[in-house]
């Protein structure tokens, strides 16, 4: 009988594609999708690198994996990703440490691996493109290892939110523009806002949803710090402030009205707005709302991004 049990346990290249959580990274490529579009958008007549562009998203999609990967190893050192005695599962992160179907060491070749490659990655955009990318790049590999990794673990010190804020919206938006056109730019900067509100909305409400587990391993996240009704409100924020700020733009000129196309994904961000006023109160139905909130949440960020961008598109090439 144990037998059948373990030959039914994923191995190989499944746990390996649990490991690295491919759900997630529209939270990268969506950036790089942007940044680059923005790029065209911003300089008329700029010739599109496309060998640049399909090397700069397979390297931010590299240090995508390797910092889950090693947000995975240093949370099951901690203890947040074993068994949540209260639930009866494992908790957090892909699972695959907690269900004992990858050792430490194999996650650290992994990470090792992922990141080894984004590195060469970012040595060769270093010579096609110049500094200014060598010191994102540099800033992208620093906060994928020191999210977790000690000494810093940033995420256990409630700096996450900013972090993911600087590389996930800015960092990789600006990254992908700078690739393009070779000169550093203060618009895409400002134009990655969106971005990093609702890359910090899917990581607050994984936190809202962990708070209870994540305290009691000492690790402070913004919702431990303000409380469940402050949570909701700034999850509030970050969703809303996402969409205020496309108004914005196009009222100031930075971006078409096309742009205003995005409000097509406006109703699942006011679902996901109005199902924090429902979170069971259940230990397990909680965990379960919650983990169907956070990956709502990652799906508008693609909704988003996408009829964003396909907003500018029309603006830019139908109109």
């Amino acid at each position: 009988m144990t037998e059948n049990i373990t030959n039914s346990k994923p191995a190989g290249l499944k746990v390996w594609w649990m490991a690295v959580r491919p759900y997630a990274f529209p939270a990268s490529v969506i950036p790089v999708l942007y940044g680059s579009l923005l790029s065209v958008i911003l300089n008329p007549g700029l010739k599109f690198n496309i060998i640049l562009f399909l090397v700069t998203l397979i390297g931010c999609v590299l240090v995508h994996i390797g910092a889950n990967l090693v947000n995975d190893i240093f949370d099951f050192k901690k203890g947040i990703d074993k068994a949540d005695e209260e639930i009866g599962i494992p908790h957090g992160g892909s699972l695959v440490l907690s269900k004992g179907l990858m050792t430490i060491s194999e996650m650290k070749v992994g990470a090792t691996v992922s990141l080894g490659l984004a590195s060469l990655i970012a040595v060769y955009l270093y010579f096609q493109v110049g500094t200014p990318i060598l010191y994102l790049s540099i800033f992208g590999l620093f906060s994928a290892i020191f999210y977790t990794a000690t000494p810093l673990s940033m995420k256990y010190k409630a700096l996450g939110d900013i972090q993911v804020f600087l590389n996930f919206g800015v960092g990789m938006t600006l990254g992908a523009y700078i690739v393009q056109t070779m000169v550093f730019n203060w618009i895409p900067v400002i134009l990655s806002i969106p971005f990093g509100f609702l890359i910090i909305a899917i990581l607050h409400s994984n936190n809202i949803r962990d708070v209870k587990f994540d305290g009691t391993f000492g690790v402070k996240t913004l919702p431990i710090l303000v409380g469940e009704k402050y949570s909701k409100y700034l999850y509030y924020f970050f969703v809303l402030g996402a969409y205020a700020s496309i108004i914005f733009f196009v009222v100031f000129g930075l971006l078409p009205w096309f742009a205003l196309l995005n409000f097509i994904s406006f109703p699942t961000a006011w679902k996901l707005i109005k199902m924090l006023d429902h979170v069971p109160t259940e230990a397990m139905p909680a965990f379960e709302f919650g983990t169907k909130h956070n990956i709502m949440t990652a799906q508008l960020n693609t909704q988003f991004g996408v009829t964003l961008m396909l907003g500018l598109l029309i603006a830019k090439y139908l109109i």
